[in-house]
């Protein structure tokens, strides 16, 4: 955990390409503790934020933008191979106030994997998003709600066998496929039919994907 106070919730800008400074500009707040898992910290620099930690194994960072944010920005190099980017980022940061990831969806297919897999292994992921525009991708062990609008598309795929599984405010009930609901159960293309869906269970884990319509 970082040394000082965290305000807000915890952005984490990982490496995978962002397209969008405006957008990605408009999601963190003044009081947000911003992390930048190594090559991550480009995305600070286009939207002329001043990350509170840099962290990594500096493998891919641009070694001059590096050095720039020395002194100015806490700095933490990691060689530890055993863990990834994500991991370390995620070690430093307050989960209990909730933590949006940027750039850590939609670059290589392993790191995609990758990352999911890191949300699964937690004991509670929960609070943890993994944000790209337009999509909201989560691991949850408990039920969650999912805020969005009528048309949009979420995704259900059990990781782990899920007990008590039913949802509410979606197009496809889980009894529509049948169980068991276990790891390559295929929640894909479901719909919202109201503003705002649950997803229920009593044990097991499941990622849950949002995508605007």
């Amino acid at each position: 955990m970082v040394s000082r106070a965290m305000c807000g919730k915890t952005v984490i800008l990982a490496g995978a390409d962002i397209t969008d400074y405006q957008w990605l500009g408009s999601q963190i707040d003044d009081g947000d503790t911003i992390i930048c898992a190594d090559s991550g910290l480009r995305h600070a620099v286009a939207i002329q934020r001043v990350p509170d930690i840099i962290a990594g194994d500096f493998d891919s960072v641009c070694p001059e933008m590096l050095e720039q944010y020395r002194g100015c920005s806490k700095v933490l190099h990691d060689l530890d191979q055993n863990t990834t980017d994500l991991m370390k980022a995620l070690a430093l940061s307050d989960i209990s106030k909730g933590v949006f990831i940027y750039g850590a969806a939609g670059g290589r297919s392993d790191h995609d994997f990758s990352n999911i897999l890191i949300l699964m292994n937690m004991q509670t992921p929960d609070n943890i998003v993994l944000v790209s525009k337009g999509e909201t991708r989560r691991v949850v062990k408990n039920t969650c709600v999912i805020d969005g609008q009528v048309n949009d598309y979420v995704g259900v795929f059990p990781l782990a066998h899920v007990q008590d599984f039913s949802v509410r405010g979606l197009l496809y009930t889980p009894d529509v496929l049948g169980g068991p609901y276990d790891f390559g159960w295929n929640g894909a293309c479901n719909v919202m039919i109201e503003n705002r869906a649950e997803i229920l269970f009593s044990s097991g884990s499941i990622l849950v994907t949002h995508t605007r319509a």
